[in-house]
């Protein structure tokens, strides 16, 4: 017969987390190839990396029309042909544009590495950028974009952006309606021959890839000499305006959306981890301080948060939720009343450590496989950063005290520098 176990498991601290090995490798051409080599399946996921992104294009809308149209048909396949390609294959590709890149991946099983890599390579070297596709696609995204625009958290979440960095500042600028009217294909052919040229790349390998990875990845992004790549566009200085609140009329609205925020700096800085633990307590958790003080004991929202968002040349500290408009100014009083305790009392030790085991918990989470894994290492190449930065966040983490939460909060959380934007009313 079985024993039964009446006791718990004993319960540990995590004190490190042993990262999967990075193999460095150039193509012929210098194009920089990062593998993590892991798992227990034949499946190999690729991330190619371009200088693409939203800020290179200048006007919104171009990058990522252009590297979704680069999907829709090339010099030689149709869009359906590509997608009955891809499928019969039973691989996954898709792209996402960023501020300052353009990422295309797909995943796939090994053994059908070198037809992915040629359909890859086709998409990105010789699109065809069909008309037809071109304007099924802007009034998908344009229905997308109207339908969007009636809700308070978009309308809240847009003037927001565009309040703390400004509406012209490449972080602050937003999608416009008469954006979909001032573009054209030939914006986006001369977007796609200026930053998708095969040696413009960076290449991140995550899997099982087998031996013959680099000498297929050659055939097809290794053979175009490298060129001088012009620098990216510099990121001007952060300047929000001098009036701290904004209020946005949404006639019919059930809720008031609710945007708290100030500029910050991005994960170079020493203070950016620190503050990230600052951040868990006050509303980075469902058990966090806000959660508790505006959702459980007000019951004011159903839910409320916090966070820290790095960019590559800024950062943004910010706290978003949805009321109803009648208790707007409850609602954000009731947040302002959070950083007052956390800059006059110190954090209890229970509610401090508990705060710790949760970020430990989430990076063990984060790092759970290669593709993860592999997620988190290019964003972190992006910043000109490696796995050395989560070492120092796991020490930051273990010893951090509550007089240094208090001091960070002093230093960081008072109202006065923060902006407030509600739509809704």
């Amino acid at each position: 017969m079985a024993s039964i176990t009446t006791s718990a498991p004993e319960f540990r601290d995590i004190e490190r987390i042993d990262f999967l090995p990075v193999e460095q490798h150039q193509l012929n051409n210098r194009v920089p190839v990062s593998i993590l080599r892991a798992g227990s399946q034949e499946v190999t996921k690729i991330d190619i990396e371009f200088p693409a992104g939203a800020i290179q294009a200048g006007i919104p809308l171009i990058a990522s029309t252009t590297a979704n149209l680069m999907q829709e048909g090339t010099l030689t396949k149709s869009s359906v042909e590509i997608s009955e390609k891809i499928d019969f294959l039973g691989a996954f590709l898709n792209s996402q544009t960023f501020h300052h890149n353009t990422v295309f991946t797909f995943l796939c099983l090994t053994r059908h590495l070198p037809q992915m890599l040629e359909i890859v390579h086709e998409i990105i070297t010789r699109p065809s950028f069909p008309e037809h596709e071109y304007d099924l696609y802007l009034q998908k995204k344009y229905e997308e974009f109207v339908f969007e625009g009636e809700k308070v958290k978009t309308i809240a979440s847009r003037a927001f952006s565009e309040t703390i960095f400004g509406a012209d500042h490449p972080y602050g600028k937003q999608l416009k309606k008469e954006h979909f009217n001032t573009i054209s294909l030939s914006q986006l052919r001369e977007f796609h021959a200026n930053h998708y040229r095969p040696e413009m790349a960076r290449i991140f390998v995550a899997g099982q890839p087998g031996d013959q990875l680099i000498p297929l990845l050659n055939q097809y992004f290794g053979q175009t000499p490298k060129k001088h790549i012009d620098s990216e566009p510099q990121v001007p200085e952060v300047t929000p305006p001098a009036n701290k609140t904004l209020h946005i009329n949404k006639q019919g609205a059930m809720q008031t959306a609710i945007r708290i925020g100030r500029p910050l700096f991005n994960n170079h800085h020493p203070d950016f981890i620190p503050l990230q633990i600052l951040n868990t307590l006050l509303g980075g958790y469902f058990g966090s301080r806000l959660m508790t003080s505006v959702r459980e004991e007000k019951g004011l929202t159903y839910g409320i948060g916090s966070f820290i968002m790095p960019l590559k040349q800024s950062g943004i500290w910010g706290i978003s939720s949805e009321v109803a408009g009648e208790s707007r100014e409850k609602a954000i009083e009731a947040i302002f009343e959070e950083f007052r305790i956390l800059q006059t009392q110190l954090v209890p030790e229970d509610e401090l450590n508990m705060v710790k085991r949760y970020m430990m918990g989430e990076l063990l989470r984060n790092f759970d496989g290669p593709f993860s894994t592999a997620d988190i290492y290019r964003t972190l190449q992006e910043y000109e950063m490696d796995f050395s930065f989560y070492e120092k966040m796991i020490s930051i983490i273990r010893n951090i005290s509550s007089a240094q939460i208090k001091d960070l909060a002093n230093q960081y959380l008072n109202p006065e520098d923060f902006w407030t934007v509600t739509a809704g009313v």
